[in-house]
C-alpha cells in the first residue's frame, strides 16, 4: 500500500485538527463522561439555569399568565447610535436585569411594529406562539443589543473616574473621587507630573483670538473640545455647558467621526451645510440600490431595520443591490443569492467610479431631464416632480472675472439693487435661460429652463461667459474615458458601464447610498458624487428612491416647565469648528498663500 504526499498532508492536517479539537473540548468531554450534569444540579431539568419565562400564553385560548417577580421595561438600547427600542426584563427581588430583547413597538426592532396604542398584555401575546405571531416579523435585538447587558454586569466596566498615573501608553490608571475629577478639570495644574495643564477656568478666554492672523478660528476657548459618542439623553445638557456656558464651538458629536464626510457632501448637495441632511434609500419599494463604501446591515444605521427590509425585498419583492467595498462582507452571501453582488474597489477612489457612471449616463441620455430642467419649486410641482435642483442655473466661466466659477445672480445683471450684506443671498435670484434662450430669474419661470448651454450674457459690465451647472458636470464627467476611470478605481470599464445601465433602468426606483465608507481625505467629493447620482435620476423623495425622514421630537427646546435651549447669561459660540465645515478658499491660510503666489 502506498500513500501520496498530498494524502499524507491531508491526513496530517486532519490529525492535527482532531488533536486541537480534543485539547479544546477536553473539559467538555470530562463533563460528558461524568454525566449529563457536571457539578451543581440545575434549577430545571430541561431549561437548566435559564431565567423563568416572562409569561405563558395558552396557545388554545390566548390567556396570558405573567411570571410573578418580573417586570419588563420598554427602553432604548445605547449599544450604538441607532438607539433601537428594546425590552429589558428585570428580576424585581434581586433588582437584576435578566435579558435584553427586541421591543415590538419599535420600527427599528420589528417589522411590522405594533401600533403604540396596543396594550402591553397584547404585546406579550405578539411575542408568543399564539397564531405563530412571535415568528412573523419577530422583534429582535442584535448581538450588540444583547451584549448591552454587560454594561451592567461586566466586572471590567468603568464605574468610577479614572486618571492616568504613568506615561502615555503605559496603561497605568487609578480611580479618583468625582469631586477631584471636577476640581482638576476646572482648575488644571501639574496633573500628570509632566508640567502644568490649564483647566477650563484658564481656558475660558472669550476675547483673545487663537491666531490673530486667522481671526476666523475664533477665541482661545475654542481650543477646548469635547469628543462625544452616542446621544444617550444627556447630550443636550452637555452642549448647554460646553457651547452656551463655557463658550467653545467645538462639541464633537458622533457624526463628526463616523459619517462626517458623507454628511458634509450630502449637505452640500442639498444646499444645507449647517444641518447637513442626508437621505436614505426607500428599501421597501426600491428595485435597485447601489451601496458604495457601506455594506447594508453591517454599516450605515439603522442596521437591523436595513437588514429586515433587505431580506423582505429579496424574498417578497424585486429588490436587487450591489455593494461596492474594498472588503468582502457578509452582505454578499448565499442567503442573498443572485439578488446581491459585491464589487471590490481601490480604497478612496469612489469618485472615479461615480464619475465613470456619470459619463456613461450622459453619453447614453440616461438622465431625468424632466426633473433636472425644473428651475424652482413651483415649476417642479407643475411638472409633477417632488423637488428641483440647480442643474439649469448659469455659472460664470470667464477667466479673470472676480466671480469666475460662481453662480450668476440677478444683481450681476443689474436687475436688483441690494446692499453688500444681502447681495448674493436669498433675495438675489439665480439666473436661468427660458425656452427662447432669454435670461430670467430662476424663481420667475413656471416651466422648464435650458438644461445645457454655453455662451455669453449681457451685463452692465459687458458680456460674460456662462454655462449651466449641468453643462459643467457633463464636461467634468467627460474628462476621462471609461478606461481611465477604470484604471483609477480598479473596477473594469465594462462593470462601470453595467452599473450605470442597471442604475438607470428602474426610473426613480433606484438609489445610491453611502455612509462611513467615505471617511477619507477626499471623502467630501466622493460623497458629493454619490448623492449627485441620485440627483441625475431625480429620485429624491420618490417612492423607491431616496427619502428624508419625517422629522423628530424637538428635545432641545424651551418648554413650559424647563428651558433647555436658553438661560440667562448664555454665550453664543463663534469661530470655525475644528471640523472646518467651511470652504478652504474662505480661510486666512488660503488668502495668505494666494497673496504669496502659492494657492
Amino acid at each position: 500500500m502506498s500513500i501520496s504526499r498530498r494524502l499524507l498532508l491531508k491526513s496530517s492536517a486532519a490529525g492535527g485538527a482532531l488533536a486541537a479539537f480534543a485539547g479544546g473540548f477536553s473539559d467538555t468531554g470530562r463533563k460528558l463522561v461524568k454525566g449529563a450534569w457536571a457539578g451543581d444540579k440545575p434549577d430545571h431539568a430541561i431549561s437548566g439555569n435559564a431565567p423563568a419565562p416572562e409569561f405563558r400564553v395558552d396557545p388554545a385560548t390566548g390567556d396570558l399568565t405573567p411570571t410573578p417577580g418580573q417586570i419588563v421595561a420598554n427602553v432604548a438600547c445605547l449599544g450604538c447610535t441607532t438607539l433601537c427600542g428594546v425590552r429589558v426584563r428585570v428580576d424585581v427581588e434581586k433588582n437584576k436585569v435578566l435579558r435584553v430583547a427586541g421591543n415590538p413597538y419599535s420600527p427599528l426592532s420589528t417589522d411590522p411594529f405594533l401600533p403604540y396604542g396596543t396594550p402591553i398584555r397584547d404585546s406579550f401575546k405578539s411575542l408568543s406562539r399564539l397564531d405563530e405571531k412571535g415568528l412573523k416579523g419577530r422583534s429582535t435585538a442584535c448581538g450588540r443589543g444583547n451584549a448591552a447587558l454587560e454594561m451592567l454586569t461586566s466586572p471590567f466596566r468603568v464605574a468610577t473616574p479614572m486618571k492616568r498615573v504613568g506615561p502615555r501608553g503605559s496603561s497605568q490608571w487609578e480611580p479618583i473621587a468625582f469631586d477631584r475629577l471636577v476640581e482638576e478639570i476646572a482648575e488644571g495644574g501639574d496633573l500628570f507630573g509632566e508640567g502644568p495643564v490649564p483647566g477650563l477656568r484658564a481656558l475660558r478666554d472669550l476675547k483673545t483670538p487663537i491666531d490673530p492672523a486667522a481671526p476666523e478660528l475664533g477665541p482661545k476657548v475654542n481650543q477646548v473640545a469635547l469628543l462625544s459618542s452616542v446621544n444617550d439623553g444627556r447630550e443636550p445638557f452637555v452642549r448647554r455647558f460646553f457651547n452656551q456656558a463655557l463658550g467653545t464651538i467645538n462639541f464633537v458629536g458622533h457624526g463628526s467621526y463616523c459619517g462626517g464626510a458623507y454628511r458634509s457632501g450630502s449637505g452640500a448637495a442639498f444646499g444645507d451645510a449647517k444641518k447637513m441632511p442626508h437621505a436614505k434609500p426607500d428599501l421597501q419599494n426600491a428595485e435597485f440600490v447601489l451601496f458604495i463604501g457601506t455594506a447594508p446591515s453591517n454599516a450605515g444605521n439603522p442596521f437591523k431595520r436595513q437588514a429586515m427590509l433587505l431580506a423582505k425585498g429579496r424574498t417578497d419583492g424585486v429588490l436587487n443591490y450591489v455593494v461596492v467595498d474594498p472588503v468582502l462582507t457578509n452582505a454578499d452571501n448565499r442567503a442573498a443569492a443572485e439578488r446581491s453582488n459585491w464589487i471590490p474597489i481601490r480604497p478612496g477612489t469612489d469618485g472615479a467610479l461615480v464619475m465613470g457612471m456619470m459619463r456613461w449616463m450622459f453619453e447614453n441620455g440616461r438622465i431625468d431631464a424632466n426633473y433636472l430642467s425644473q428651475p424652482n419649486g413651483k415649476a417642479a410641482e407643475a411638472a409633477g416632480e417632488a423637488g428641483w435642483c440647480n442643474a439649469t442655473h448659469l455659472a460664470i466661466q470667464q477667466a479673470g472675472h472676480p466671480r469666475d466659477g460662481r453662480m450668476l445672480r440677478a444683481s450681476d445683471l443689474g436687475w436688483v439693487t441690494l446692499d453688500e450684506k444681502e447681495r448674493y443671498g436669498a433675495k438675489d435670484a439665480f439666473v436661468v435661460l427660458d425656452p427662447s434662450g432669454t435670461p430670467v430669474p430662476h424663481d420667475a419661470l413656471l416651466g422648464p429652463a435650458a438644461l445645457f448651454h454655453e455662451g455669453t450674457v449681457a451685463t452692465p459690465a459687458g458680456e460674460v461667459a456662462v454655462k449651466t451647472s449641468l453643462t459643467l458636470l457633463r464636461e467634468q464627467a467627460m474628462r476621462l474615458d471609461l478606461a481611465g476611470y477604470a484604471d483609477a478605481c480598479g473596477i473594469p470599464a465594462v462593470v462601470i458601464a453595467g452599473l450605470a445601465r442597471e442604475f438607470t433602468s428602474h426610473g426613480k426606483k433606484a438609489a445610491a447610498n453611502t455612509h462611513g465608507g467615505m471617511m477619507a481625505g477626499n471623502g467630501f467629493y466622493n460623497a458629493f458624487g454619490v448623492v449627485t447620482l441620485n440627483t441625475l435620476i431625480g429620485n429624491l423623495n420618490w417612492k423607491g428612491g431616496t427619502i428624508f425622514g419625517g422629522g423628530r421630537f424637538p428635545d432641545e427646546q424651551d418648554g413650559p416647565r424647563y428651558k433647555l435651549a436658553s438661560f440667562p447669561g448664555q454665550v453664543k459660540p463663534s469661530g470655525t469648528a475644528i471640523s472646518r465645515p467651511v470652504p478652504y478658499e474662505k480661510s486666512s491660510e488660503f488668502k495668505a498663500k494666494k497673496e504669496a503666489g502659492k494657492p
